[in-house]
């Protein structure tokens, strides 16, 4: 299934779609707030943020919404919730006194590590051998991308410039992330230790939601280079730019599917955000819901 945030109930609730029956399941139903599904690596768990009150919690759950439990201690405010590749463990951020501050910790709650001293702002994920962890200080003087090994040793600092949204290649072998070094948002690609860095777009326009096809040859984008938020992919040396949905409205929050053939969005088509699946080159897109209420933030 690919799973979403609806707040079709009057709050946030985390959803599941069949993407070819078109099936639409409920899976939390509670009346807390929940919302930024992640579906784990072996499609079994659902990782998602449980908000009640001032506190934000990051809990789990079965595919199918049953066994659901929190993983982080106490109250507070987490997020930037990204999975392990092993799909047992979960790298976050917790925000404290002192600013954000990642740590990994087993699914179960247990196990809990700090991952970093430094404030981190956001998880970018795990490497896909499992060996490191990227993450990023968005200003500051500690601002740049990190990679930390998740017990917490051997900590590099890969970029020193406002860089963010750092994401691992299929490989582990480089990085793509977005920066605004050059005035605004642009995707760059560098390898993991930081070397040989370059710029794959150069548009005077923000791209954002960032992500690597499966088979690593390709970026997944969304770009406002056409005066609105539409779908884009690249190649990794920017030359080959390919532009998937063509509205005059919002299209944006693209995810692969596993075999990376397929690709769900969030469109606002009719006014409202709904989700949607189109094929990798952009042909064939169907809509998957349909309704008036607020359909955002697809894992698959």
């Amino acid at each position: 299934p690919i799973v979403f945030t609806s707040d079709r109930d009057g709050d946030l609730e985390i959803y599941s779609v069949d993407p070819e029956t078109k099936t639409e399941t409920n899976l939390t139903d509670s009346p807390r707030g929940e919302s930024s599904p992640l579906i784990s690596p072996d499609g079994k768990l659902i990782a998602f943020q449980s908000a009640l009150g001032d506190s934000v919690a990051i809990e789990i759950m079965d595919i199918t919404g049953t066994s659901r439990s929190s993983m982080t201690p106490g109250t507070g405010r987490y997020g930037s919730h990204r999975w392990s590749p092993e799909s047992d463990r979960i790298a976050y951020i917790q925000e404290g006194t002192e600013g954000p501050v990642p740590y990994v910790a087993n699914a179960d709650a247990t196990g809990r590590l700090l991952l970093a001293s430094v404030p981190g702002d956001e998880i970018g994920g795990w490497s896909p051998d499992g060996e490191s962890v990227v993450f990023a200080v968005r200003s500051g003087d500690a601002q740049g991308i990190y990679i930390r090994n998740p017990t917490g040793v051997n900590e590099f600092k890969v970029t020193d410039t406002p860089d963010y949204q750092p994401v691992w290649s299929p490989d582990s072998d480089m990085i793509a992330f977005i920066s605004t070094r050059d005035g605004n948002p642009e995707i760059y690609v560098m390898n993991a230790d930081g070397s040989k860095w370059g710029r794959l777009t150069e548009t005077g326009a923000a791209e954002y939601h960032l992500s690597w096809s499966p088979n690593g040859k390709q970026l997944l984008f969304v770009s406002e280079r056409d005066g609105n938020p539409e779908i884009y992919t690249t190649s990794l040396d920017g030359l080959d730019q390919e532009r998937l949905t063509r509205n005059t409205t919002r299209d944006d929050q693209p995810v692969w599917s596993p075999g990376g053939d397929k690709i769900a969005f969030v469109s606002y088509l009719d006014g409202d955000a709904e989700i949607f699946v189109m094929d990798d080159d952009g042909r064939h897109q169907d809509r998957l819901t349909n309704n008036d209420a607020e359909d955002t933030s697809p894992s698959w």
